[in-house]
């Protein structure tokens, strides 16, 4: 016996010294009675003891795994459709970018302002702030569709806007983001 095993034996030898005699008396009675039954009785204990160990395994263990299973795929599905929505809108973003060229004549820097006005008033998107920054303008939104977010993005792409930088967060409702910055420019 390794020096753990010894170890753990010793450990458990008072609680042994302690059940011993309790165990005893019920594995007695146990036996007493067993003996006292007829082997039908007996097959039939044995048969309800193998079910009741089967219905104990599905319902303490099948059951909750099966639940925690399931909650997984959903977890998975809302993920990977949420990666397909940014995944498409990077796809308009990106084919905007290559069709800016042969698209409208690019916004002058006074002209940037009131077509960031229209294009946000005709997506319904309410901007919380607008701050001019040197030659660039920042925006910032509360709660936004993210697919309006991704078109508008798109459009001021299209008409040859820069845009330098952009920090979104999720918030707790689906698809709706908070944009705490938007950084834009006429080119």
């Amino acid at each position: 016996m390794s020096a753990l095993g010894q170890t753990v034996g010793k450990a458990f030898q008072p609680i042994k010294a302690k059940i011993a005699p309790v165990y005893g008396k019920y594995r007695a009675q146990f036996d007493q009675r067993w003996n006292a039954m007829q082997t039908r009785e007996q097959r039939m204990l044995q048969i309800l003891a193998v079910f009741l160990g089967i219905f104990l395994f599905w319902y303490l263990l099948w059951l909750p795994l099966d639940a925690r299973l399931e909650r997984a795929e959903m977890r998975f599905n809302s993920q990977q459709s949420a990666y397909q929505r940014v995944a498409d809108g990077a796809a308009r973003v990106e084919s905007a970018r290559a069709n800016q060229q042969n698209q409208r004549s690019a916004i002058s820097a006074n002209q940037l302002s009131g077509f960031v006005n229209t294009l946000t008033s005709e997506l319904d998107m309410e901007v919380a702030r607008i701050q001019p920054q040197q030659d660039s303008w920042v925006l910032t939104f509360n709660e936004v569709e993210f697919d309006a977010l991704i078109t508008l993005t798109a459009r001021l792409i299209e008409r040859g806007v820069i845009i330098e930088a952009m920090d979104a967060a999720e918030t707790s409702e689906a698809g709706i983001v908070r944009v705490r910055r938007l950084q834009i420019r006429a080119p």
